[in-house]
């Protein structure tokens, strides 16, 4: 999991991203930053209510009920995480402008990697097309040109076969010395 550290009004929070929609957000930095304790929170009769609901409702990309860990996650010496919906309550417990801080860091979080990930695919689809439509420009005006792209596929496949031959022969070699 990577941990990518934001600022709200000077104060540090953690957010736990381990490449799924299962973003966890450090509680006791949020709850530091109000000077209010997570415990009280935890203990209230309709927090404990909707954390049993969580761990009996199907949710997110898997639709499965997530399990206690995924819910509230314990790492000694850096503090108490939240999944990003528990944490979003929590935030509202604490205060409406924090609570709309950490939406849209999570929505930040989730839908950058997406957003970027869109944006190359595009790019390289758009360069993939484009760089065909310049070889069919090159070989209607020279037809010659096809022997030269025909070397250029067979010199690449060649150096596949080159590292792959070469990756071969190390691993080879590890299992011989180890």
């Amino acid at each position: 999991m990577k941990t990518i550290q934001f600022i709200y009004k000077d104060n540090a929070v953690d957010f736990l991203t381990p490449g799924n929609e299962n973003v966890m957000v450090n509680a006791t930095q949020m709850a530091k930053i109000f000077n209010k304790r997570l415990d009280v929170f935890l203990k209230a009769d309709h927090v404990k209510a909707y954390i049993s609901e969580l761990e009996l409702t199907p949710f997110g990309v898997s639709s499965e009920p997530l399990k206690r860990d995924e819910i509230i996650k314990i790492i000694n010496g850096v503090g108490t995480y939240m999944h990003r919906i528990l944490a979003l309550k929590f935030a509202a417990w604490l205060d409406t402008k924090f609570e709309l801080w950490v939406f849209s860091t999570i929505d930040q979080i989730i839908l950058g990697a997406y957003a970027e990930h869109r944006n190359a695919t595009i790019e390289k689809l758009q360069t993939k097309k484009d760089l065909e439509k310049k070889r069919e420009e090159l070989l209607l005006k020279y037809p010659e040109f096809e022997e030269f792209i025909e070397l250029e596929q067979k010199l690449t496949e060649t150096e596949k076969r080159r590292l792959k031959a070469m990756r071969e022969s190390v691993r080879q070699l590890k299992l011989n010395l180890f």
